[in-house]
């Protein structure tokens, strides 16, 4: 007999003893269908599956759902009800009379909202589990629990993080993740939670609550799963436009005081120093202590080391740079003094902790908000908060306490300064991105620090808190300040943060503590970051509308290349720049990969290369290596003049750096402090078209081609040398302009073509 056709008898023998004796085969009892994605409920034993319907794959297995703390798990659903968009059943719970109740929803065609309840609301816990499908899980915590960036194994809680090998309180959260089945869930929840991810085949979590409701989100694409959650949990908040310079600050402004008298004097020499070496920078944050009394912080005032706070904040502003401070919800002096009187503050908890006060309430609520307001009155513009998984509180109010403290520090400030005003928190859950950036909490001043501080940018973004940074060269300095390559490859990466906030202090000072090639290396990356900020404002301002971040990884770009699936020491910057760290001490190369496509050395921007393949960057001290993709747009430029007073001709000006395809349009939505403006670049008429309507800010065009015939402007023929100046070398032609803009360049073409590359490897030669 056949081999093949034996083989398809035992196979289908198989298949029917599955159907047929498998207590968990699957005959739905209920279907329920959008346009999209397909419910099936299988009553009795109760579980369900959503599918996409176009493909009939199986996105989400559910497995078990349980109430109570005593986990009575669910056996079956009865009394079945339909609803043109919902499927209703009660659920019946094994060891016990009470019944729970289940409704499956299509909120939207892509969307299914499942809500639980349960009769039992004394002690009120919600289980559920579904079956591992061997998928990868991206989101859920900023810090890597699993190593990189994919969740597979990871067994937590879901609150505030602690300690960790190479980081301390890494605590942004948000319960929601995606996957790689082409479906997303978001549990709609603060309260205290546990998630079990790809353990024993199952994947599930529980909330301290009897009512849960969370959402099966579809794609397919990572895009239009991050989308589809702004949608569902709303989207992070927009910073003004001097958040995105340098940000500097010190531990402890008492300390290190070289040249100056009190701590005053010492905010104002750091600002100085900044300008006399160009280095740009828009803000000073103080942190804690500041104020009088223990651990100076509760009777919002400044101590006596800054002996006029309000003279400090003008001269700040009169330099162009913006007043921060550190704040939390952390009740010491009078703050715990008046918030005991009134009964605010939780109780069991000792007053030298500094026990927090339960914002729940209303009146709680405004207490702080009117505490705080003393800064704001002062002209503080911003707050880094702190705190908030130290066991100030119960656990059982941390996620809340990480969504409200952020909400009334940015509504205090908002009534003074609309949007002009910043806030980043070590401590954030969800909801809480419409009000805060992130800070990724204390790392170790270790390489170590540096590769945990890349991978916790990479899983900020992953759950829509796109506003970023770290403490530039580590903030734990045991044993040790960082040292020169440390601090400089630290500030390579910052520089390709969306946000960039450098430490400095006792041994750690830049300008005095280490060579002057680390103060030039400073001076680059600072210039860099500022340079770059139209390119970082504009993706951030996407990130608002879309939720895809800045710095995402690169799976999410590239989700069918098996190699990317936990890459975290790589990621896009924005959709057209990858950005390769240097995290390894006495490194001067790296190995870095490069996905389909071609791709120009952003550093030398004349060597291109093949994606698909490994290569080896160079990567000298003071250099990271970045690459461009082909078509990409990169507006660039000085738009923020910040504390720049060593050019006495500032005004704002825009460079947009343009690498056109020969084969394909490409755009750039450019955020222009108001609206998106769209910037087109397309081959056109033998040649390469670029248009775009008035972007507030005039400047230059540097567009990469090559065999330039001519050039027309807005309908008006240009000359070389006066109108336009192309550099055969670098074939980088440059046009300046001003308002809206359509240039013809005539008989160009894109570099980026792959039969220049050379037949041995994947260089590829521009000449």
């Amino acid at each position: 007999m056949n081999k093949k056709f034996v083989d398809f008898c035992v196979a289908l023998l198989i298949a029917f003893s599955v159907v047929f004796f498998n207590p968990k085969a699957w005959a739905a009892t209920e279907t329920l269908e959008s346009p999209v994605l397909r419910i099936e409920l299988n009553t009795n034993p109760y579980s369900f599956r959503i599918l996409e319907k176009s493909s009939g794959e199986v996105l989400l297995s559910h497995s078990s759902t349980a109430f109570t703390l005593d986990r009575h798990v669910v056996t079956e659903a009865t009394d079945i009800a339909r609803q043109p968009q919902s499927l209703q059943a009660t659920l019946v719970l094994a060891g016990t009379e009470k019944k729970a109740h289940l409704a499956l929803t299509f909120s939207k065609p892509e969307v299914v909202q499942v809500k639980l309840s349960c009769d039992d609301n004394t002690s009120g816990e919600t289980y559920e589990e579904f079956n591992d499908q061997n998928e990868h899980y991206y989101g859920l915590w900023e810090y890597p629990f699993a190593g990189g960036i994919d969740n597979r194994g990871t067994d937590q809680d879901f609150l505030g993080f602690r300690r960790g090998p190479e980081v301390n309180y890494d605590s942004a959260r948000a319960p929601f993740y995606m996957t790689s089945k082409k479906y997303a869930l978001y549990v709609e929840s603060a309260a205290q939670g546990h998630y079990t991810i790809a353990k024993d085949g199952k994947t599930g979590f529980s909330f301290l609550e009897p009512q849960l409701t969370y959402d099966v989100i579809y794609g397919p694409s990572y895009a239009d799963m991050l989308h589809r959650y702004v949608d569902l949990a709303g989207s992070a908040f927009m910073p003004p436009t001097w958040a995105f310079g340098t940000i500097w600050w010190r531990d402890d402004n008492h300390e290190d005081l070289r040249n100056v008298k009190n701590a005053q004097e010492l905010v104002m020499d750091d600002a100085d120093h900044l300008r006399s070496l160009h280095i740009p920078a828009s803000a000073i944050w103080l942190d804690r202590p500041f104020g009088t009394g223990q651990m100076g912080w509760g009777n919002m005032d400044f101590d006596p080391s800054f002996p006029n706070p309000a003279k400090m904040v003008s001269d700040l502003k009169d330099r162009g740079m913006n007043l921060l401070i550190w704040i939390a919800n952390r009740s010491w002096n009078q703050l715990y003094k008046e918030g005991a009187e009134k009964g605010y503050l939780f109780p069991g908890i000792e007053e030298k902790v500094g026990p927090a006060a339960d914002e729940r309430r209303p009146e709680v609520n405004q207490w702080l908000k009117d505490k705080l307001n003393a800064y704001v009155r002062l002209g503080i513009k911003g707050y880094k908060i702190d705190r908030g998984e130290e066991e100030e509180l119960p656990h059982s109010f941390e996620n809340l306490n990480a969504i409200l403290y952020p909400k009334l520090a940015a509504e205090g400030l908002a009534d003074a300064y609309g949007k002009d005003y910043f806030v980043f928190s070590r401590n954030a859950n969800d909801t809480a991105r419409k009000y805060t950036a992130i800070w990724n909490g204390d790392t170790r001043a270790t390489f170590g620090g540096l590769a945990v501080s890349v991978k916790t940018g990479l899983r900020s973004g992953a759950i829509n808190f796109p506003m970023w940074g770290s403490d530039t060269g580590g903030y734990i300095n045991r044993p040790a300040a960082p040292d020169k390559e440390l601090f400089s490859r630290w500030l390579e990466f910052s520089a390709y943060s969306s946000m960039m906030e450098v430490m400095i202090g006792p041994k750690r000072t830049i300008w005095y503590d280490y060579d002057p090639e680390l103060v030039d290396i400073t001076k680059k990356y600072a210039a860099a970051h500022h340079d770059l900020i139209p390119y970082t404002r504009s993706y951030m301002y996407q990130a608002t509308q879309t939720g895809m971040p800045i710095m995402r990884s690169l799976i999410f770009a590239y989700p069918s290349d098996p190699k990317l699936s936990d890459t975290w020491d790589e990621y896009l910057y924005g959709a057209d720049l990858l950005v390769a760290p240097v995290t390894t001490q006495g490194a001067t190369t790296r190995n870095v990969y490069l996905p389909a496509g071609i791709w120009m050395d952003y550093n030398d921007k004349t060597t291109l290369y093949k994606g698909g393949s490994a290569i080896t960057a160079k990567a000298p001290l003071g250099t990271i290596p970045v690459f461009v993709r082909e078509g990409a747009i990169i507006p660039r430029g000085d738009i923020l003049k910040a504390n720049n007073n060593w050019d006495a001709n500032w005004s704002p000006k825009l460079r947009i750096e343009v690498f056109p395809s020969s084969t394909s349009a490409s755009q750039f939505d450019y955020f222009t402090g108001n609206a998106a403006q769209t910037i087109s670049v397309a081959p056109k008429n033998k040649g390469i078209q670029v248009s775009f309507p008035d972007l507030g800010v005039n400047g230059d065009l540097e567009i990469y081609c090559s065999n330039v015939k001519g050039v027309v402007r807005n309908g008006a023929a240009l000359h070389a040398g006066t109108g336009y100046k192309y550099d055969a070398h670098a074939q980088k032609l440059t046009v300046p302009f001003k308002g809206a803009t359509t240039i013809a360049i005539q008989g160009a073409q894109g570099i980026f073509i792959a039969s220049n590359c050379q037949s041995t490897g994947d260089t590829c030669s521009l000449y």
